[in-house]
């Protein structure tokens, strides 16, 4: 389009040009030809007068007759009779008729050159006057005054025509100087008018074939104006000012159905919409609609954009409406229905949880903040109550990720029919829900709201085909007794939240203002956690491990301790948890191996030293290195070195775990299963993977003096442990009488109070003057 553009553009250039040129060379020609017409006027005129009036024939013809003359009257004075009287009569009147063509013709022009000459004609004229009557009255005498009047004036007048011939010549030469002159103006008028004719034929086909290329180029251009036009995603129509239609392309038909008939320039908008109408279909309704609109900013000349959508849904158009200088306007109708309901399937993704359908934060939040605000102005109570499913990570690593989705939008159906109308249930993330229940009753309802919750979700669930028991926490916080604010009141329930997961799960609990200050306190310790490695702030404990068989200390279990400036010495049940939820455990227990396995390389060759790994340890891929660094540095053989893992070190991911136990185990060292009878599968393990040592829970020792179930499970124990040829020790012993059980039972090796209290390293070693520690009785 711009090429043609400025092709056109370059047509129109030459247009001015070459017009105003054709102008200017045809006015030349019309002056070039009034001039040659002109001259050649000239010339003729010119030659009429040297061809009719012979200045010097004329004068030579009139010396002549008078040189006749004069024989004449000669010869009639002989009077011999040869010359009458009337052949002079006859010779006069010719010399009079000479002179009276010299007094009328040329000689007037040689008589203003030379004077004088003017005197001859005029004598001559005289004499010839003074001689008629005497040549009417001549008889035998008068002969000599006639030739005395007469004779003087013949040399006179040949002297007329010797200068009228002269004067004859130069005209000749002038005429032919003339001629010759107009000969060169008509052959340049001929070039010229050659060379402008070539001009001009050039120039015509230089234009004709800019038109032909412009007319090409329009060509090409219109036709893919109206590809695109015709191709584009938008309807478009175009109307002049009398409210006839100018363009319209083919997506504008298709859109509203529009006759072809009527799609044509100068069809009237009116018989359009009329057509529209009268065909019944949706689009006449939704076109004079979108015409209604449009009117209003035709007749303000303003431009607009708006959307319309057809009466009952199905079609929503989009309109850009744009006024032209002349009174029509242009606009385009675009079809946004698929643009629409992708909007409101963001909209209701950006406000939905895609697993489960419920809301998500967003939605819960905004709810949230509306409720608040009621509250201000209406009476009445708001519970926030935050749910989260206890151990829901085992589902996930037992039976995999679609199972655990599976579980969380049946624990969404669960929710959803708890909950009456005007209260909301919303998953916030991973499997924490949260419910808003706005009521006006007191606090008592939510109590019970929350606890009925608990029950729902504590019920087994079938998981494709896996019966799951699965329990939940609740932590609620009320409005107004607990606050204004919408964030401030969410973060007391999960405050409430925390403290149910502290106290035993599967429970609800109502926010109360101390609980944020023991969630103060956890926080508080955690910062200070960051820093213990740092400020070497933690030690290591020893408890001693008892050969029941040899009766004599055969190693020590390192238990870690936090020797806090300002809490004093902290035992690890109260920070060994954060330490877990931080991740801080990776760096603290790889501190442990190595200052464990340092203090072991002081003691006795046969002293063991037992550590205990967190499962979050095995979540490290330097795991492996940490043993084998702490090993070789401190210079302990792998043999003196015990790792006691947990159960539920197992339910990670059996695979690698089991690959990374036997990797340890490769280096020589040994692995105790700890708290053993206290997890899920305990004996699905124990054929998983040959551990060398089970420790029996503490649980079960205590309780086996004081009933025969416990008791029962420690024989049973040991009767496993020896027939899969693995040890067992006794944790936990504080009394004689249990430690006289354990023994009978066949334990081989027991720790606990009654046998010795942790202590510091130092008080170990000095107390290892003998590696035979008799055991207390």
């Amino acid at each position: 389009m711009q090429r043609a553009l400025r092709v056109y553009r370059g047509g129109s250039r030459l247009d001015r040009i070459v017009w105003p040129l054709l102008a200017v060379v045809g006015l030349l020609l019309v002056l070039a030809a009034v001039y040659t017409s002109h001259l050649i006027v000239e010339r003729q005129d010119a030659l009429r007068r040297v061809s009719r009036y012979n200045t010097a024939w004329l004068a030579s013809q009139a010396v002549s007759e008078l040189a006749r003359l004069n024989e004449r009257i000669a010869g009639h004075a002989l009077a011999d009779g040869a010359v009458d009287q009337e052949e002079i009569q006859l010779r006069l009147d010719i010399l009079a008729n000479r002179v009276g063509l010299l007094q009328g013709s040329g000689v007037a022009d040689l008589i203003v050159s030379r004077p004088e000459l003017g005197d001859v004609v005029s004598s001559l004229a005289a004499a010839v006057e003074a001689a008629e009557p005497r040549v009417a009255a001549l008889t035998t005498t008068g002969h000599r005054e006639l030739l005395d009047l007469l004779s003087p004036l013949e040399p006179r007048l040949a002297g007329l025509a010797a200068a009228a011939n002269t004067q004859g010549g130069d005209r000749v030469a002038e005429d032919q100087r003339q001629l010759s002159r107009l000969h060169w103006i008509f052959s340049s008028i001929l070039l010229a008018l050659t060379a402008c004719g070539l001009v001009l034929l050039a120039l015509l086909l230089l234009h004709n074939r800019l038109l032909r290329r412009t007319h090409s180029e329009l060509h090409t251009q219109n036709a893919r104006f109206d590809a695109a036009l015709n191709n584009m995603s938008q309807a478009l129509c175009m109307v002049d000012a009398e409210r006839r239609l100018i363009v319209c392309n083919r997506r504008y038909v298709e859109l509203f159905a529009l006759p072809r008939g009527l799609a044509k320039p100068r069809t009237p908008m009116s018989d359009i919409l009329h057509a529209l109408a009268k065909d019944g279909h949706g689009g006449g309704e939704l076109a004079n609609t979108i015409y209604e609109v449009q009117e209003t900013l035709i007749r303000n000349s303003s431009p607009g954009d708006f959307v319309r959508e057809r009466s009952g849904g199905g079609l929503s158009v989009a309109v850009s409406h744009r006024p032209m200088p002349d009174g029509g306007w242009v606009a385009t109708y675009e079809d946004i229905t698929e643009r629409r309901l992708a909007e409101a399937q963001i909209a209701y993704m950006a406000h939905h949880d895609a697993l489960s359908g419920l809301p998500n934060r967003i939605q819960f939040r905004e709810r949230l903040e509306h409720e608040m605000r009621r509250l201000e102005s209406q009476s009445g109570w708001l519970a926030v109550l935050c749910l989260d499913l206890d151990n829901f990570k085992n589902v996930n690593d037992t039976l995999g990720h679609s199972a655990g989705d599976l579980l969380l939008q049946v624990v969404a159906e669960r929710l959803r029919g708890c909950v009456r109308d005007g209260e909301m249930v919303a998953r916030l993330s991973g499997d924490e829900f949260a419910v808003l229940q706005p009521t006006p009753d007191q606090p008592m309802a939510a109590q019970a709201f929350a606890e009925r919750l608990v029950r729902t979700l504590s019920a087994p669930y079938d998981i494709d085909g896996h019966r799951v028991v699965i329990s939940a926490s609740v932590g609620a916080a009320l409005a107004p007794a607990d606050g204004h604010d919408a964030a401030d009141l969410l973060k007391k329930a999960d405050v409430a939240l925390y403290r149910a997961k502290a106290d035993g799960r599967s429970c609800a609990r109502f926010f109360a203002p101390e609980m944020q200050a023991q969630l103060q306190a956890r926080l508080a310790m955690e910062a200070d956690l960051r820093d213990v490695l740092e400020k070497r702030q933690l030690e290591l404990f020893y408890q001693p491990l008892f050969d029941l068989r040899e009766d004599r200390i055969r190693g020590f279990e390192a238990l870690l301790r936090w020797r806090h400036p300002e809490r004093g010495l902290v035992p690890p049940d109260q920070f060994i948890a954060v330490a877990e939820a931080t991740g801080l455990i990776v760096p603290i227990g790889e501190w442990v191996l190595r200052q464990a396995c340092a203090d072991a390389a002081g003691w006795p060759y046969d002293m063991k030293v037992a550590v205990n790994l967190s499962p979050l340890q095995f979540t490290s891929p330097q795991l492996s290195n940490a043993v084998s660094s702490a090993l070789v540095g401190a210079g302990l053989t792998a043999s003196r070195l015990e790792l006691e893992v947990t159960e539920s070190v197992l339910l990670q991911d059996s695979g690698v775990v089991l690959a990374l136990l036997h990797e340890l185990r490769g280096m020589g060292l040994q692995i105790a299963l700890d708290d053993f009878g206290t997890g899920y599968s305990s004996l699905s393990y124990l054929r998983s993977f040959p551990f060398d040592k089970i420790k029996i829970d503490q649980s079960f020792v205590r309780g086996s003096t004081g009933g025969a179930g416990s008791a029962a499970i420690v024989d049973a124990i040991v009767t496993l442990a020896s027939s899969l040829g693995m040890t067992t020790t006794a944790e936990g012993v504080e009394t004689a009488e249990q430690l006289e059980h354990v023994r009978r039972a066949g334990c081989t090796a027991a720790q606990g109070y009654y046998l010795g209290r942790p202590r510091p390293a130092a008080e170990v070693f000095a107390d290892l003057v003998s590696i035979h520690c008799p055991i207390p009785v």
